[in-house]
This record gives structure tokens, C-alpha cells and sequence, in this order.
């Protein structure tokens, strides 16, 4: 198996382990829920959100004047207008956190999948699978333990000030999550059946296993634990062969580091500041939601990024 085959395949067995060893000690999962997101923040997930500098600099030396001023100038803005929206009005920047990271993902996801498979010419089916992926990935935490997710949720307000929807509304709030996830798994098992008969066996059986492995881990695992264990050992470890075919960075270990260059550095001291301006260095459980908050600032720009460079039909 090359190297390639080795990072697709490799992180659905590493969280079916996850989740086998979530149900076998499910107290110490509930307990250190917040460690994957915070190995993250030095391992492989922050640093490839950080190498969105390497993209850039390479999209800026390849475009024109113009063309590279307006990039630059797109993705500030992004990042500016998802900062007013975390903190002037936490509850919508939440739910417009949720929705980004739901595109994200299952765009990612999609991305790889058809890159692994060879179905590039199946736009309609892939972009069924990504949003049945990106859905899933979203809704599954609530789904299994809506009342740690909305705490959570609560959680993320209060340390930004401000408070959660109304308890009165959580009801209203589970349902349309409910509905929205159960039109996932619809969304995937059509698709299963679109590959099966579009792009062959291997391909559907093994997008078939993986929707089995994200629903079994949320099922069994403390909701933020599997997120961040997808997260940390799937998005972002897929991730990785795109930088490093977009990116000349030579085969030497550190080449992640070298290529999220200046950005990551600062984003570990806004981290700080974040996690002490709002008082959320007293527990790590805090932290881990301060981390969140920061994502939920940097993905919007993240995401436009990655659409453009490495996930467009025709990418530059």
C-alpha cells in the first residue's frame, strides 16, 4: 500500500479503534472528552489550517497583481467578518459555525473520495455525498447526546457573554436536527446505491463503511471526543497529501510546520489571549471550547481557500 492509500484508508480504522475502546471505557472517554482537540492545537490539525499561508503565498506568486490582491483581500474580509459575527452575536456565529463545518467537511470528504476512486466526472453524485457527509458529521453529535451538545453550546455563549437559544426552544431545536440527519443517512444510502451502479463495488461498499464507522463512533463516544477525534485523525491527516502535492516543501519531516510558516505562531498566541480574555484557562474543558471559538473565526476563510486551490474542478 503507498503512502497515498495509506492516509485514506488508514483514519476510519483509527477511529473504529477509537470507538471500540470509547465503549469499552466510556468514563474515561466522557472525562478527557477535550484531548483531541487540544492535541490538535500543535498536531496536524491546527498547523493545517496554519498552512493555508503556504496556499496563499503560492496563489500569490502564480496570479496576477490584481487577481492576488483580490484574494488576499477576500479572505481578510472573511476572516473579519466571521470574528464581528463570533463576538457580536455568538448564538449566529455558532450556527453559522455549524453550517461552514458542515461543508467542510463533506466537501472534503467528497474531494477525497473521488480522488481515491477515480470518479471525477460524477459531479451530481459527489455533491450528494458531500452534503449527506457534511450533515451527518454535524447533526450525529447532537443526535446521540443532544443534552451534552447543547450544554456545550451554552457553554460557547457564555464564555463569549451572551446566551444560547432559549431552553424552551431545545425541543423545536433536537427535531429540525433529528430531521436533518435522518435526510443524511437517506442522502447516503443513495448515494451508496448511485455509486454502486456508477462507479462500481469497492468504491460504495467502502463509502458505505465509513458512514457506518462516523455514525457507530458518535454513537458510543462522547460527541465532542469523536468530532474532534474525526477532526484530528481524519480531515486533517487526508488533508495532508493535498498541501503536499500543492505545495513544494520538500520530503524532510517538519515540511507542515515549514509551510504553515507566520500564521502559526500567531494563531497559538490569539488562542491564549482568547482562552484568558474570557477567563477560559481554569479547566481544559474550557479551553477546548476557546479552540472552537477560534476555528469557528479562521474556517469560513479556511474553507473559501481550500474550494479554490485544491478542491475546484480545474484547480490553478
Amino acid at each position: 500500500m503507498n503512502h497515498q492509500n495509506l492516509i485514506y484508508f488508514l483514519p476510519p480504522f483509527s477511529l473504529a479503534v477509537l470507538a471500540l475502546v470509547g465503549a469499552l471505557v466510556p468514563g474515561w472517554v466522557d472525562a478527557w472528552w477535550f484531548l483531541p482537540f487540544l492535541i490538535s492545537a500543535v498536531l496536524i490539525g491546527l498547523p493545517h489550517g496554519a498552512a493555508d499561508w503556504g496556499v496563499l503565498r503560492r496563489l500569490v506568486g502564480r496570479e496576477s497583481r490584481p487577481t492576488a490582491c483580490g484574494c488576499v483581500l477576500i479572505y481578510s474580509l472573511l476572516l473579519v467578518a466571521s470574528a464581528s459575527a463570533v463576538f457580536l452575536i455568538p448564538a449566529l456565529g455558532l450556527g453559522f459555525f455549524l453550517l461552514v463545518s458542515a461543508w467542510h467537511f463533506g466537501g472534503a470528504d467528497s474531494h477525497d473520495f473521488q480522488n481515491q476512486f477515480g470518479l471525477k466526472r460524477r459531479k451530481g453524485m459527489l455533491s450528494i455525498v458531500a452534503v449527506s457527509r457534511g450533515a451527518l458529521i454535524v447533526t450525529a453529535p447532537f443526535l446521540f447526546r443532544f443534552g451534552d451538545m447543547f450544554g456545550v453550546c451554552e457553554s460557547w455563549c457564555a464564555i463569549l457573554g451572551a446566551g444560547w437559544i432559549p431552553s424552551h426552544l431545545s425541543d423545536a431545536f433536537e427535531k429540525v436536527l433529528q430531521v436533518v440527519f435522518g435526510l443524511a443517512v437517506v442522502l447516503a444510502a443513495v448515494s451508496v446505491s448511485w455509486i454502486l451502479f456508477a462507479g462500481g463495488k469497492k468504491p460504495a461498499v467502502w463509502f458505505a463503511l465509513e458512514t457506518v464507522l462516523l455514525v457507530a463512533s458518535f454513537s458510543v463516544l462522547h460527541p465532542l471526543f469523536a468530532l474532534g477525534s474525526y477532526f484530528l485523525c481524519w480531515h486533517s491527516l487526508r488533508h495532508l497529501t493535498h498541501l503536499r502535492a500543492l505545495c513544494d516543501v520538500g520530503s524532510r519531516s517538519g515540511w507542515l510546520l515549514r509551510l504553515s510558516g507566520p500564521f502559526m505562531l500567531p494563531s497559538l498566541l490569539a488562542i491564549g489571549a482568547l482562552a484568558w480574555g474570557t477567563g477560559s484557562l481554569q479547566s481544559p474543558e474550557q479551553g477546548a471550547i476557546t479552540l472552537l471559538i477560534f476555528f469557528a473565526i479562521v474556517t469560513p476563510a479556511h474553507q473559501w481557500l481550500v474550494s479554490r486551490e485544491i478542491q475546484s474542478p480545474s484547480p490553478a
